[in-house]
């Protein structure tokens, strides 16, 4: 089983993502984005182009999904939130993207007010921006054929 969680930037899929792994006794899989956003040092803020950037986190992310030994685990943003970022910055990236084995998958969207996704926000871009991305991946969860669960 995979439980993902999708969602704007700092509504808090880092915190429950961990809260909700430890509880279940399930693995933990924090977003890839961020750590290669720490490591790679791109130009500009989330919401430019990134092409170079988009194509490698895609590359760590189907790595870590070939590495996976199918034991239950949260995995925070995944393919449908890395596909809206790339959609947004990088759309020639996303053309005809496949996931194959997600029969056991369940996606849930997270969501805030404004002022608590503002008030949070501790990555360069406009909050719009981000905003955009959590509900853009909540339709490529829908494309890629993975089950929805209610908003929270």
């Amino acid at each position: 089983m995979t439980l993902v969680l999708i969602g704007p930037h700092g509504v808090g899929k880092s915190s429950l993502g961990r809260a909700l792994a430890s509880h279940l006794g399930w693995a933990f899989h924090h977003e890839l984005g961020e750590e290669l956003a720490l490591a790679s040092r791109t130009e500009g803020d989330a919401s430019s182009p990134q092409l170079d950037f988009d194509r490698r986190l895609f590359a760590l992310e189907r790595d870590r999904d070939r590495a996976w030994s199918g034991a239950p685990r949260v995995v925070e943003t995944w393919h449908p939130g890395n596909l809206a970022y790339a959609e947004l910055r990088s759309p020639e990236l996303v053309d005809g993207f496949r996931l194959e084995g997600t029969e056991r998958t369940l996606v849930l969207p997270l969501t805030a007010p404004l002022e608590v996704l503002a008030a949070r926000k501790h990555e360069p871009g406009p909050l719009e921006f981000f905003v955009r991305v959590g509900e853009r991946a909540q339709s490529w969860a829908e494309r890629l054929g993975l089950a929805l669960l209610p908003t929270v």
